[in-house]
């Protein structure tokens, strides 16, 4: 199967977010004083390649699915809308750290919450959208769709999500997003995503993915 479809672009992100989550546990579960400063990092990177992820789905990737398969993607829309009123108060509560043994508990308790939130959603939207999308789109709508969600914030896309989200891919899953990069980067994009990703390559992985082409 190619891999220039929305479901592996959208499952290989949701991968490298549940890294990003996973951090954010451990962190939280071991917050202090001293580590506050640490988990408001990995918060804003995670939020960050969230955010981004979401408006990719309901600008580039939800309406074409939408007019092929009515009714499908409202109550992703919804969750999104949801996530973002929770970001809201958890980026609140982040501002005021460290600030209290009182104030970390309930942050842990709300980071919890919405850790687990998350990874609701991500499998909620799995579990429906992997039912559906073999049988939706041709190859050429699937190109199309999945070349929209790079470029819909291009400038974000190649400088913080493509990066931090590859990096958090294993050996067969980047091969899989190389490829998928590959058979759908927006013209004369290619060779600026490889160079993005490249510093994130081990010397095995590129003289594989090089002789299998895909860093060209």
């Amino acid at each position: 199967m190619s891999t220039c479809q929305p479901f592996s672009i959208m499952r290989l992100t949701h991968e490298a977010i549940r890294a990003g989550l996973n951090r954010l546990e451990a962190l939280n579960e071991t917050l202090s004083p001293a580590t506050a400063p640490q988990l408001k990092s990995v918060f804003g990177e995670v939020k960050r390649v969230i955010e981004l992820h979401a408006d990719q789905e309901d600008n580039a990737f939800y309406p074409p699915l939408e007019a092929k398969r009515p009714n499908i993607t409202h109550a992703f829309t919804e969750e999104h809308e949801a996530e973002h009123r929770a970001f809201d108060r958890l980026s609140q509560q982040m501002e005021a750290l460290p600030n209290g043994n009182g104030d970390l508990n309930e942050i842990q308790t709300s980071m919890r919450d919405w850790i687990q939130q998350h990874r609701d959603h991500l499998v909620h939207e799995e579990e429906i959208l992997m039912e559906i999308l073999p049988k939706t789109f041709t190859y050429v709508e699937s190109v199309a769709v999945v070349r929209g969600i790079l470029q819909y914030d291009l400038q974000e896309y190649e400088q913080f999500q493509l990066p931090w989200v590859f990096n958090r891919l294993k050996g067969p899953q980047r091969k899989v997003y190389l490829g998928m990069l590959k058979g759908c980067s927006p013209k004369d994009k290619f060779p600026d995503f490889v160079a993005r990703v490249r510093p994130y390559l081990n010397p095995e992985e590129i003289q594989t993915f090089e002789q299998e082409e895909l860093l060209v």
